[in-house]
């Protein structure tokens, strides 16, 4: 799918973009820049077939997001709407749930908006179905035996968003939540996307356990994810640029762009020529508090797949830990990861393939 978007709204969802320059180049981008920037032609990459929400609607969201003045249950709503607001319609099927525990072994699992192709306003109209108040134990094993229920009628990638304590009512009979997950994992092509408002020590490790059932799952915390919404859409779509042209510049700061990081054949090691590069982003972010990064990792065609998948991630992991460890804030640093989709080049040259050895950045700011 192909749009043409102003670059004001490509740093504002922080899309990396192609400069002609040298191989360590970052510049600053300002207010005055955006305005007059003319068209770029992106195209958008679907990254799953189906998407699924799963909706906890226990007592436990009646609690407050630490650090903001709202409900869980109220945050992650609102949440929904505005992601839903701009999600592209890349012909996804989707499906949205709510489950707790209603004192049974299966638990409640409640059809909102059953799987069938993705709609933006009747996916809206289910969003607002959703209560504004929680109610009842959590049971995590409610919501994962539905997930089986409705993957079963599936086939393709499916990206599982399951917003949760963590916590689990233990009873006779059902499995625990990991085994559970790890079946699912066995069984479907599917990644999980744990939105965590754990607060206790044991659930916030059964939801670490459960992100380890394959290498595309992943525990996000809630308040980061609330600040940093960009992980969902990393989990569905990613957006290549396809071309870049600056007008003059003015002054005022909102975003940086820098080329790609580079690495080595089967190396997630940083090369000491980008030592100039982060000492440049590394500045930047200190000078501008309220900006944040995204670091996208990508690997050449060679190897297998989920092997790739697991490379790109530490090379998107070694780019942030360079950051953390020059006194960047961790909060303020996205990773993404994608192993070898979406190649920049060719990868039947060895040219090709070293520039899709790679870790993207994207810089921007509120």
């Amino acid at each position: 799918m192909k749009k043409s978007i102003v670059l004001s709204t490509l740093l504002g969802c922080l899309v990396s973009v192609w400069i002609v320059a040298d191989a360590l180049a970052f510049r600053i981008v300002t207010r005055e820049m955006m305005e007059t920037q003319v068209v770029t032609v992106t195209d958008l990459i679907p990254n799953v077939d189906n998407f699924i929400v799963l909706f906890d609607t226990s007592s436990s969201t009646n609690e407050m997001v630490p650090g903001k003045s709202i409900t869980i249950i109220e945050a992650t709503k609102n949440l929904l709407k505005e992601r839903n607001a701009w999600l592209p319609d890349l012909g996804y099927q989707a499906g949205l749930y709510e489950y707790t525990n209603n004192e049974t072994l299966a638990g409640t699992f409640k059809e909102i908006y059953g799987m069938q192709p993705y709609d933006r306003d009747r996916f809206a109209a289910a969003i607002d179905q959703l209560p504004d108040k929680g109610q009842g134990p959590t049971m995590l094993q409610a919501g994962l035996h539905g997930l089986r229920k409705v993957l079963a009628n599936l086939s393709g990638k499916t990206a599982v968003v399951m917003f949760t304590d963590g916590s689990f009512s233990v009873v006779r009979g059902p499995k625990k939540p990991l085994q559970i997950a790890q079946e699912i994992a066995n069984d479907n092509d599917v990644c999980f996307y744990l939105i965590s408002s754990a607060t206790d020590d044991v659930n916030q490790r059964l939801l670490e356990a459960v992100s380890t059932v394959n290498t595309c799952s992943r525990v996000v915390p809630l308040a980061t994810f609330l600040d940093n919404p960009n992980y969902l859409g990393g989990a569905l779509f990613s957006v290549k640029t396809t071309s870049y042209e600056r007008l003059v510049p003015r002054t005022q700061v909102v975003g940086a762009v820098a080329d790609d990081i580079l690495f080595d054949f089967n190396s997630a090691d940083l090369r000491a020529e980008y030592g100039e590069k982060k000492t440049a982003l590394v500045d930047f972010l200190q000078q501008n508090p309220d900006a944040y990064v995204v670091v996208a990792g990508f690997t050449d065609s060679v190897g297998d797949e989920a092997y790739n998948l697991g490379l790109s991630k530490l090379r998107a992991e070694n780019v942030k830990s360079a950051l953390t460890n020059a006194g960047i804030d961790g909060e303020r640093i996205v990773t993404l990861w994608y192993g070898e989709d979406n190649p920049v080049a060719d990868n039947t040259t060895a040219e090709g393939r070293q520039r899709n050895r790679r870790v993207e950045l994207a810089v921007g700011t509120p």
